[in-house]
């Protein structure tokens, strides 16, 4: 049920409805007072009654408006910044202190410990993939909370994958032979319509996510299939897949779903929710198909060229 002060936001939300309001007490009070005091030109008074608010209440109504609208509109923003406060507060205390713990722990045994050659070189690997999925999971952070509160516009470009898709496989080149994944590349010689950085960033998050739920020297894939005036990213893998369940809390987006890798790599699911954020403002889309135990077929869909929408 609306509260009091909201209905009578409601009812004054228009200037033509401020102008009746005060036409109507203007009138009333003219009528009560004709009514005890006398009146010399009773049609004149009641002319003036009704004409002289809709003089006044008219461009004063035009200001109070402005004024609540831009009010409201604060009111709203400062609550969406209360909502990625919340939201970031509760990654870096959450997702942010566990790889921390770890790459201090590493970094302590190191110190205090005669390692031989090999031992070291294994800790330094370890060290250096901790390092990495930290720097990208801030990056990733950064990026979506900087495009959050300056409500970043999407810059819509017509752009050819390929530079990107193996730019970012080339990010993961480590973790694909440590995995001793079996990672192909098919056609990538299609163009999309949409903001080149989302798309990079999504892409980035639905490979990551692929190599950390695949385990070692399974496969990943990536190509481009259009299809009308949509282009597919498909990024398919033979990893633990997900259940139908968990495909519909990914969906839902009012909790993160995350789940340890095969590898027991910690994820925060920050980065799928952030990927379904960013396809809707690119007139876009994310379609998950998997099978529990047989692997998990991602499909990035957005639109080929600006007609397309």
């Amino acid at each position: 049920m609306p509260k009091p002060i909201e209905k009578l936001e409601n009812l004054l939300s228009k200037p033509h409805r401020i102008v009746v309001v005060a036409v109507l007490m203007a009138v009333l009070l003219f009528l009560i007072s004709s009514f005890f005091f006398k009146v010399a030109n009773f049609g004149y008074g009641l002319g003036m009654s009704i004409i002289l608010p809709i003089i006044i209440s008219y461009p004063i109504s035009l200001v109070v408006i402005g004024y609540t609208q831009k009010i409201k509109k604060q009111k709203q923003e400062l609550v969406k910044l209360d909502t990625i406060n919340k939201k970031l507060f509760t990654l870096i205390s959450h997702d942010i202190r566990s790889p921390i713990a770890t790459l201090q722990s590493l970094v302590y045994s190191m110190a205090f410990n005669d390692f031989d050659r090999k031992t070291e070189k294994e800790y330094l690997g370890q060290l250096s993939k901790h390092i990495a999925n930290l720097d990208m999971f801030l990056t990733d952070l950064l990026q979506w909370s900087q495009d959050q509160i300056q409500n970043k516009p999407v810059n819509f470009t017509l752009f050819k994958c390929n530079d990107i898709l193996t730019q970012v496989g080339g990010l993961f080149e480590g973790l694909l032979m440590e995995k001793q994944i079996d990672f192909t590349i098919g056609d990538l010689d299609s163009a999309i319509y949409a903001d080149k950085q989302n798309y990079a960033f999504v892409i980035r998050n639905l490979l990551h996510n692929a190599i950390k739920f695949t385990p070692k020297n399974g496969k990943i894939h990536i190509c481009l299939k259009v299809k009308g005036n949509e282009v597919h990213t498909i990024v398919k893998d033979t990893g633990v897949g997900l259940t139908k369940e968990e495909i519909d809390t990914i969906f839902e987006g009012e909790k993160l779903f995350t789940q340890l890798g095969t590898s027991d790599e910690k994820g925060t699911g920050f980065g799928l929710n952030a990927c379904i954020d960013y396809l809707k403002k690119n007139n876009g889309r994310l379609s998950i198909e998997s099978t529990p135990g047989k692997g998990t077929k991602f499909s990035v869909i957005l639109p080929n060229s600006s007609t397309a929408f």
